[in-house]
């Protein structure tokens, strides 16, 4: 039985990830860390709601405050000694009014901040958790839209916010370097895989619902991943759900 924490898994993708893993794997224990507690159980009924019967758990977790990741990690090593999984869903971009430099620096600045430096935080935080579990394994929800080779190729239209592109794509190089990292891991406890993925264009309050997914058919990829045998999917790579596909993403 998998301990799998998402953050941000009370709302959009994050809640579809919940909701995809415990419909499929149900023996799972999953950890909706949130940033305000109260709605990390109002899903959790909501889940309830659906049949669901995997254990399911709320911890308060705002990615941007240290001392609250560093207490949510306690949380975690207090009722369950360790984490198999960690989902790095939750991220938030902020779009700027005006075109004045401070404003979109300091646009920038924040959206770095939520997209990346935090998805730091978190996984520095949890590794040693990560390294008592038997097969740990990092999650990043990322985009094809920081997918080099996809942009550079042009298959991707024009968007409202670079910004976006340029976080996931940090994200993705974030992802590889990890990985490396444990290629080359000797010390004690596991080593880590990392994966990013792409959820695709999902209805979420972000895009004021204009996607084409469901946030719970968007947790696919996510799923197969989760669903693979250890060693049968090569870590550091960048996956998608598309058309009925399983697929790599380009970097």
């Amino acid at each position: 039985m998998s301990t799998i924490l998402v953050t941000g898994g009370n709302r959009g993708i994050g809640f579809g990830i919940v909701q995809a893993i415990a419909q499929r794997i149900p023996s799972s224990t999953i950890i909706l860390a949130c940033r305000n507690l109260a709605t990390g159980r109002e899903a959790i009924d909501q889940l309830r709601g659906q049949d669901i019967s995997s254990n399911l758990d709320a911890i308060q977790l705002d990615i941007e405050d240290i001392q609250s990741i560093t207490n949510a990690v306690e949380a975690v090593n207090d009722r369950y000694g360790k984490l198999d999984v960690l989902i790095n869903n939750a991220a938030s971009l902020q779009m700027p009014k005006t075109q004045d430099l401070a404003e979109l620096r300091d646009c920038s600045n924040i959206n770095f901040n939520r997209c990346v430096t935090s998805n730091i935080l978190v996984t520095k935080a949890f590794v040693p958790l990560l390294r008592k579990s038997s097969w740990p394994r990092v999650i990043m929800n990322s985009s094809a839209r920081g997918s080099l080779g996809r942009t550079a190729s042009r298959e991707l239209p024009p968007v409202a916010l670079i910004d976006y592109c340029v976080c996931k794509a940090a994200l993705n190089m974030l992802t590889l370097h990890y990985q490396i990292n444990e290629d080359n891991y000797k010390d004690s406890g596991e080593k880590i895989t990392f994966w990013s993925v792409s959820p695709g264009h999902t209805k979420t309050a972000f895009n004021n619902y204009q996607g084409k997914k469901d946030p719970v058919d968007s947790a696919e990829a996510f799923v197969r991943l989760l669903e693979s045998e250890k060693g049968a999917i090569d870590p550091g790579t960048f996956w998608e759900y598309e058309a009925g596909k399983f697929q790599v993403v380009p970097w």
